[in-house]
Order: C-alpha cells, then structure tokens, then sequence
C-alpha cells in the first residue's frame, strides 16, 4: 500500500476511535472516498490486528461507566448534641465523595473496570478531584472542567455516634450537564457493559438516558441522591434495568409513605410496573428488599457493623450489587455483597473502604458463591 493509503488507513482508525458504531458509508462520506475503499481498509486494519471487526470496538467485559456527581465531601463531627442559635464545637474532616465518583472508586477498589464522567470546577478542588480518581485508577477521560463554575461541595453534619443530622449540598454545576454533552460521548457510553447513572443529572437528560436504554436495550443502574432529586425521575421508567436506593428515595419516587416491608415491596411493584426491571431498597440496620420483573423477590440482612460513619455507605452496598450482576450472580447474591462493602465503609472514617479491605471481602464472596 502507498503512503497514501496509509494515510487514508490512519483516518479510518482515527474516525473509529471516535465512534466505534461508525458506518462504512459514513466513513466513505467523510473521507470522500469509494464505499469499496473502506471496505478494503478495514479488511486489511482487521487483518492486521488494529480493529476486530464491526462494530470494530467491543463491550468492555466488566467495564461500568458511571455518569454524575463528583464532590467535595466534608464532615463536621459533633462532640455533643446540637444546639441551635449558637455555635457547636466539632472536629472537620475533607473528602472526595459524590455518589458517581463514590461508586466509581469502589468499583475500581474491587477490580471492576470503572470510568466517571463528571463535570468539575476550573479550579483547585476541580484538579484535586480528577486527579484524585485517576490515581485509583477510574478512567476520567469523558469528564469536563466548566470555567466559572464551582466544584459541587456537599457538608454534612454528624453527631457523635457518626449518624448524619443534616447536610448542605452545593451542585448547582451539574445543571450544566446537557444533552448535547452526552450525544458527543455516547459511542464510548453506550460501549460499557453497565452505565450507572444518578439524580444529580438534570430532569431532562435523565429521561433522555432512559430513552436511549430502552431503544439500545442498554444496561442502566440508577442510584438517587436523595429525596429531593429522586423526584427528578420521570414517570415511565423503561429502560432502567436496574434501581437501587433507600425506602425514603423509593417513597418520593412512587409518592407513597414507605415504612414497614409490606410497604416497601408494594412501592417495589410501582417501580415495577413504571417499567424497572430489577430493585432494591436499602432498610438501614433492617437489611435491604429485592424484586425482579416477573421473578424473585426477597430480602437480605444486613451485616452488624461498629459505625464509625454512615457517609458513602449506601454507595458501597450499591458497588457490590452493581459488582454481582456484572459477574452474572443472581440479585440476592449481589445484594449479599453489598452489604459485605456498606459494612466495611461503615466501619470506616472514609466515604471508600480502603482497598486492602473491599478486595479481601470480594474474595471471600467470590469463593462462597463460586464466581469465576
């Protein structure tokens, strides 16, 4: 082949990097050349070894892509009960957090192959959190810093048992969050095994992610935030394989009281029928329920933990029952291992369990329910 080709070769490669679901004929249009042509330089890149074929990149095995929010996660720890109208003496701490970022560093911690896309500040906490998750290795490469705009910023207040008495949350950033901004990355999105996706998104692109679901029949986790932004999500759910939350999150959702387990597997069956295909609800202390369409509904208890901080622990029992079904494990057994992780946060000063410890307790699950 002259340099010519070779060249041409290069731009094919190029064009594919960008959108590996690319067509010969739109690539013969952008190069303007020959259909044929293409043809034939893709035989020759697959020959080679460059490209497998159509659509010419694969899905990641294991490869989750997590899409929201990323913060900056601060905890003031009361020494007494909280009086109001005056100061409280309490001892701050500094963090990354954000439930996106939470999960995609747990996912990393335990092996799984994780990318965020995320919107920062053009500032010192924006580097401080991009660099921070590609030290642990999550792929950041979709993720944006927006000039003007502030880093999200999450405060919350514990008293001293390490339970939260409130929070404040600053994340007006991810408003800017668009359509647009996801069309541009969908190739690489839409080529992860599973996308975990949560409330801090605007309404509207949350209901254009579940559209893109159920046409491409894509794998979509969603995790609320909280009450307020659970009720972001629209009324049909299509699309959404899978739900994982806590029974306040769920009651704002389907807009029902949730208090005893009766109550949650009903509110389970409205997230059901709105289209979900799989949900769980996190009780606390009391364990978590599952439901599947049309399948197994039951429920796992919770592991006894000495709380240190309650902070980032729902995002850990989110990781294991995401990490589960990644490894094709039935939803009890995903959920077993979810709250092997929510325990070892718990027990933890850190919004992530160290390393060391989520690779330890992944094993033993592994070994106990002989994933491979």
């Amino acid at each position: 082949m002259d340099a010519k080709g070779k060249g041409k070769e290069g731009l094919i490669l190029n064009k594919i990097r960008q959108n590996p679901f690319i067509s010969q004929q739109e690539l013969a249009d952008q190069l303007n050349i020959s259909r044929s042509a293409v043809a034939g330089m893709i035989a020759g890149l697959v020959k080679k070894g460059q490209i497998l074929g159509r659509a010419y990149v694969m899905a990641e095995k294991e490869r989750v892509m997590c899409i929201g929010g990323a913060n900056i996660d601060r905890k003031a720890r009361m020494d007494a009960p909280l009086a109001m109208g005056t100061s409280n003496p309490v001892c701050v701490s500094r963090s990354f957090g954000g439930v996106a970022r939470n999960v995609a560093e747990n996912l990393a911690r335990v092996g799984v192959s994780s990318s965020l896309m995320t919107v920062v500040g053009e500032d010192a906490d924006g580097k401080a959190m991009v660099e921070n998750a590609s030290k642990h290795g999550i792929d950041v490469n979709l993720s944006r810093e927006l000039p003007g705009c502030r880093t999200g910023n999450y405060t919350a207040v514990l008293n001293s048992d390490g339970e939260m008495l409130f929070a404040l949350a600053d994340m007006d950033i991810y408003e800017h969050i668009s359509i647009p901004m996801l069309e541009a990355s969908w190739p690489q999105i839409r080529a992860s095994q599973m996308v975990v996706v949560d409330t801090n998104l605007p309404k509207d692109v949350l209901y254009w992610i579940l559209q893109q679901g159920s046409c491409e029949s894509l794998t979509i986790c969603l995790l609320p935030v909280s009450v307020p932004k659970a009720k972001r999500l629209p009324m049909d759910l299509s699309g959404m394989d899978l739900f994982v939350g806590n029974r306040d999150e769920i009651g704002a959702i389907v807009n029902q009281g949730v208090t005893t387990s009766a109550e949650v597997e009903r509110a389970i069956q409205r997230l059901i029928d709105k289209g979900v295909n799989r949900a769980v609800v996190t009780l606390g202390a009391e364990g978590a329920i599952y439901l599947e369409a049309g399948g197994a509904v039951g429920w796992v208890p919770a592991i006894e933990a000495k709380v240190v901080d309650v902070t980032g622990a729902g995002d850990a029992f989110a990781t294991g029952v995401i990490t589960g079904c990644a490894r094709g494990v039935d939803l009890k057994e995903a959920c077993q291992l979810g709250a092997l992780l929510a325990k070892a946060t718990l027990e933890s000063e850190t919004s992530v369990a160290p390393s060391m410890i989520s690779e330890r307790l992944v094993k033993q699950w592994e070994v106990e329910h002989v994933v491979h």
